[in-house]
């Protein structure tokens, strides 16, 4: 049984084309937006930010608002910025991470080094503010600078806490609310913004978007532990590689007996052996911790739907359902996790 509304169903059937169009208009937009970035950097960018990618922060602005075509030039040029910053964080990501595949090709800074790449993502950011200045009121301004401190500010949080499995559930979704939430709560803000909806409902809107990238950031941190490496468009297996806290260890070292968590404790300071990780493997399936994650990523999309339907008009509630039939699709994909991965090797 599906757990959106229908609305949501017949919105996919009759607006499709609406959607596509607009990702056409986009991938327009921002190819010619590059151009205007200083050469060396332009190359970079263009080979960084063209190379593909879900869209999802664009797509959340548009869903966000009225799609009405008067305000389309501002809505691509705020999809836009939010899509630089986004894949800005991604240049540096891959770094700390030493990730060497992102959306099935090879990382920037395997081909440029890592001097290089930060370089590369710092003058995205500075592109992204450059642009976002544009607009009249300093509004979308603040709310994308302030996303984008609030993200690296995660990010810094959660590479601090890199090999401490201590934390609790609070401290994983403070700093995973906001190194993936704060730009999904931008993005709908912005949304709202354009479409002139009044300050009450922006603000709503932005706790949409928070809690679908809350939803966005479990999933994430289970396909690294338990996607299949064959058919992911990116590197698994390394956050644990560089001892970064995912909900399914997080889980692992609430739940299990004090001799099974000593264990878990000794392996995560060395990783690295096979005979080791497969021990991983056994403790996740003899304390279920594929089904509790799934259970905690069922409860947080609960959560983004009651905030759907908190919305009284029925227009804002069916464009939010179909952002929610998507990640409904992605939760239907769990059925295809195992609980094997790179961790059984």
């Amino acid at each position: 049984m599906s757990l959106v509304p229908n609305s949501a169903s017949n919105f996919t059937t009759s607006h499709k084309h609406e959607v596509d169009e607009f990702l056409t208009m986009f991938e327009a937009y921002l190819e010619d937006l590059l151009q205007l970035l200083d050469s060396p950097v332009r190359s970079l960018a263009r080979k960084t930010v063209l190379s593909g990618g879900k869209r999802i922060r664009p797509l959340l602005c548009f869903h966000s608002s009225d799609g009405k075509k008067n305000n389309l030039d501002n809505l691509l040029k705020a999809a836009s910025v939010l899509e630089l910053v986004h894949v800005a964080t991604l240049v540096h990501d891959d770094i700390l991470d030493n990730a060497s595949i992102r959306r099935n090709q090879k990382t920037i800074h395997t081909h440029i080094g890592d001097h290089n790449a930060i370089l590369l993502g710092d003058a995205l950011f500075s592109f992204a503010l450059e642009i976002a200045t544009d607009f009249p009121s300093n509004f979308f301004c603040r709310i994308v600078s302030q996303a984008t401190r609030k993200t690296c500010s995660g990010e810094i949080h959660q590479t601090f806490s890199r090999g401490d499995y201590s934390i609790d559930q609070n401290q994983y979704f403070g700093f995973i609310k906001a190194k993936t939430g704060e730009l999904f709560r931008a993005s709908c803000q912005a949304g709202a913004y354009i479409s002139n909806h009044s300050s009450d409902k922006v603000v709503t809107f932005g706790e949409f978007g928070a809690s679908l990238g809350l939803i966005y950031q479990i999933f994430d941190d289970m396909l690294d532990s338990f996607g299949d490496s064959n058919s992911s468009s990116k590197s698994l297996g390394t956050d644990f590689d560089t001892g970064k806290v995912t909900l399914p260890i997080l889980l692992l070292m609430q739940d299990a007996d004090e001799f099974d968590r000593l264990t878990l404790s000794s392996i995560l300071k060395t990783k690295g052996f096979p005979s080791d990780r497969t021990l991983i493997f056994d403790l996740f399936c003899k304390y279920d911790i594929l089904e509790k994650c799934k259970f905690t990523l069922m409860s947080n999309f609960e959560h983004s739907k009651s905030i759907a339907e908190s919305f009284q008009d029925e227009a804002i509630f069916t464009r939010l359902s179909f952002l929610l039939l998507n990640f409904e699709q992605k939760l239907n994909d769990l059925s295809m996790l195992k609980t094997r991965n790179f961790l059984a090797v």
